[in-house]
């Protein structure tokens, strides 16, 4: 009851917590997260958060909770998918959208399960298509993993710098036109199909590739029903 008045002496609630990590993460990085800053983000002392959360952890908890926010699922809920493949597919390029906004954010939280109403809400769509389309319970939860998982994955390697080239101000698109043209004067007899090859190994969008591996993703699922 002490704890509970307060928190509401404060006038904060975890979800402002939750918000204000976020930002932090995608505005400076995982070096930039602290209780201390936290806490002036949102205009207390730091001692102040801990009526709210343990520690760090338990912070990075909320903030991971909080990555799933406004994450537009709505449409889909409301008039789902003809085609199961056809919702999941949706699902997945519109969490890769949502994702690749808070790329900072991303490196430090994918793959964490912190099940909060936010996360929740994409899960229990996620799993509703699923198992509206046949997919027993336990199938339809490791699909969602895989999913989910697989769109994350993605998403933090997407979004890293492709090689040095980048770092001094060159764009992916020539970081990806030197790489090809590296690959491309490789010595044949060592490399012969990196060397003929070139071409496709640092050609396709990301796009591209992303389509490519959802497509065979959702191939490998199909038997399950």
């Amino acid at each position: 009851m002490a704890s509970a008045q307060r928190a509401e002496r404060t006038g904060l609630t975890r979800d402002d917590l939750a918000d204000a990590a976020l930002r932090l993460l995608e505005r400076d990085g995982p070096k930039g997260l602290s209780m201390r800053k936290v806490a002036a983000e949102v205009g207390v002392q730091a001692a102040s958060l801990y009526w709210h959360v343990q520690n760090k952890e338990e912070l990075l908890d909320l903030a991971s909770d909080a990555l799933w926010a406004d994450i537009d699922i709505r449409t889909l809920t409301a008039t789902p998918p003809a085609h199961w493949r056809d919702g999941v597919a949706e699902m997945a390029r519109r969490l890769r959208t949502h994702l690749l906004a808070r790329p900072n954010a991303v490196r430090v939280l994918a793959g964490r399960f912190s099940p909060g109403p936010r996360a929740l809400a994409g899960m229990e769509a996620l799993i509703d298509i699923l198992r509206r389309a046949g997919f027993g319970g336990t199938d339809a939860v490791n699909a969602a993993y895989l999913v989910s998982t697989w769109v994350q994955g993605f998403v933090v390697h997407e979004s890293v710098p492709m090689s040095a080239a980048e770092e001094p101000g060159a764009t992916p698109g020539e970081a990806l036109a030197e790489a090809r043209r590296r690959l491309a004067a490789l010595p044949a007899e060592r490399y012969p199909n990196v060397r003929e090859l070139a071409e496709e190994i640092a050609g396709p969008s990301m796009d591209s590739r992303f389509e490519f591996g959802l497509a065979r993703l959702l191939d490998g699922l199909e038997p399950l029903r």
